[in-house]
C-alpha cells in the first residue's frame, strides 16, 4: 500500500459519479486483498479469513465485495500456505503484482494518472521488459472487471473529434471531480483546432457531452478524416460530428462515442471503413464492443445501432463513386481468415440473442462471394457516397 494508506484507509467520496464511484470500490478491494495477504503471513496456520465488513471501516462500497474477494483469492493462491508454499515462479509473480497494486493504489488515492510506460520504469528492477508489466495490468483489469483507465493508467492521446459538439473535460493539472470548477468546456468547432480536438485518454471521465447532432460519422483513417474536413462535410450536413481513432479503435475514443449515444438523444452512427475484412472488423468493434471474455465491459464500449457505411453493391457499386477497376484487389488468405472469424462471431452473437444489423451481414457476404476488396481512399467521390447514404 502507498505510504499515506498506512495512516488512513480509503474514505468514501462525498459525491461519486461515473468511474469515480468505482474508484472507492477499487481502493477498498485493493486494501482488503492486501490485508488478507498480511493475515495469511502473520496469522497461525488455518486461521479463518477476515470478513470484509470487519476489515474496512466506514462501510463497504456497493460492488466492492466481489472484486475484493476475487483479488484476495488470486493473491492468496500465489502466496500459498505453510503446508503448500507457492513456487518460485508464483512468488515472483506475487512480488510483481504487489508492486503494481502499490502504484495503482497510490494513483487512485491521489487522483493522478500515469502511463503504462511510467509504471514499468517505476518497477524496472522487477520487470525485464514492459510487455510483462502490461500483461499483468491486463490480468488485474480482468480480475477487477474494470478497464485500464479506471486504475488511472492511460495511454497517449490517439483519437480526434471535430463537429458540432461541446465536451466538458477536466482542467489540465486537476484531479477528476464532480464540480464544474475543475472542468472546462471544449468547443469542437473551435477555429483554433481546425484539424480536430484530441480525445483525452481520460475521456471516459467526461462530466458531460452536449450536441444537437443527429449523425456521427466514425472514420477509420486519419487521412480520410482530414479529407472530409477539407471537403466541408460538416458545413453540408450540420449539425454532425466526425470522429477517428486513426486506425484500430482505442478505448477512450469508444467511450466518447458511447457517451454521445447514451446522453445525446441517441444519434445515428455510421462507420466509414475500407471495404475489406479488416475494415469490417473495425466497424464491428465499434458496434459490438470487445469479443468473448470481456462481457463486463462490452456495454460501455458498444454502439448498438452503428452501421458500416459502404458502397451499395460492393466493388461493382463503388465504380459509381469513382473507383478505378485497377484499385480493386483480391482477398488474401489472411483476409479470408479474418472474414471467417467475423462470420463465426456473428453466428455466436445470433445464438446469444444479440441483434446484428443487416448491413454487416450483407457486407461480409459480398466480400466472401465476390473475393474483391478496395480501400476507401480510392473513391474519388467519397463525399457523394456519404451524401447519398445520409439522404436515403
Amino acid at each position: 500500500m502507498s505510504r499515506a494508506a498506512h495512516h488512513q484507509l480509503a474514505e468514501p467520496p462525498r459525491q461519486a459519479w461515473g468511474p469515480e464511484a468505482v474508484r472507492f470500490e477499487l481502493l477498498q478491494a485493493i486494501e482488503y486483498a492486501l490485508l488478507q495477504v498480511l493475515r495469511r503471513i502473520s496469522a497461525p496456520a488455518g486461521a479463518a479469513r477476515l470478513h470484509i465488513e470487519k476489515v474496512l471501516p466506514g462501510g463497504v462500497a456497493a460492488g466492492c465485495t466481489k472484486r475484493a474477494e476475487r483479488l484476495a483469492e488470486q493473491l492468496l493462491r500465489l502466496l500459498g500456505s505453510s503446508s503448500s508454499p507457492g513456487t518460485l515462479r508464483k512468488s515472483q509473480r506475487l512480488k510483481r503484482l504487489l508492486a503494481l497494486l502499490d502504484s495503482v493504489h497510490g494513483l487512485l488515492k491521489s487522483g493522478r494518472h500515469a502511463t503504462p510506460r511510467e509504471l514499468y520504469y517505476t518497477h524496472a528492477t522487477l520487470f525485464p521488459r514492459q510487455q510483462l508489466s502490461d500483461d499483468l495490468v491486463k490480468w488485474l483489469c480482468q480480475v477487477l472487471e474494470v478497464p485500464r483507465h479506471y486504475l488511472r493508467l492511460v495511454g497517449t492521446a490517439k483519437g480526434l473529434v471535430r463537429g458540432h459538439l461541446r465536451l466538458l473535460e477536466p482542467r489540465p493539472g486537476h484531479c477528476i471531480g464532480s464540480q464544474d470548477a475543475q472542468a472546462i468546456w471544449i468547443d469542437c468547432m473551435d477555429p483554433l483546432e481546425p484539424r480536430g480536438h484530441s480525445i483525452s485518454p481520460v475521456c471516459a471521465h467526461l462530466l458531460r457531452t452536449e450536441t444537437m447532432a443527429r449523425t456521427v460519422l466514425v472514420v477509420e483513417k486519419e487521412t480520410v478524416f482530414y479529407r472530409l474536413l477539407g471537403e466541408e462535410l460538416l458545413e453540408r450536413h450540420r449539425p454532425c460530428v466526425i470522429v477517428t481513432a486513426r486506425g484500430f479503435p482505442d478505448v477512450p475514443t469508444r467511450y466518447l462515442l458511447r457517451q454521445l449515444w447514451s446522453s445525446c438523444a441517441k444519434p445515428r452512427f455510421h462507420v466509414l471503413v475500407d471495404f475489406d475484412p479488416h475494415g469490417l472488423a473495425i466497424a464491428a468493434t465499434y458496434a459490438f464492443g470487445p469479443g468473448t471474455g470481456l462481457d463486463w465491459i462490452r456495454e460501455d464500449l458498444s454502439l448498438p445501432e452503428a452501421q458500416p457505411l459502404l458502397c451499395p453493391g460492393g466493388v461493382p457499386g463503388a465504380a459509381r463513386y469513382g473507383l478505378d477497376p485497377s484499385e480493386a484487389m483480391k482477398l488474401t488468405p489472411k483476409d479470408r481468415a479474418v472474414a471467417l472469424g467475423l462470420q463465426q462471431r456473428f453466428l455466436q452473437m445470433a445464438t446469444d440473442g444479440r441483434r446484428i444489423p443487416a448491413a454487416f451481414k450483407e457486407a461480409l457476404d459480398m466480400l466472401l462471394d465476390g473475393g474483391l476488396k478496395y480501400e476507401i481512399d480510392a473513391l474519388e467521390n467519397l463525399s457523394a457516397l456519404i451524401d447519398d447514404s445520409w439522404a436515403s
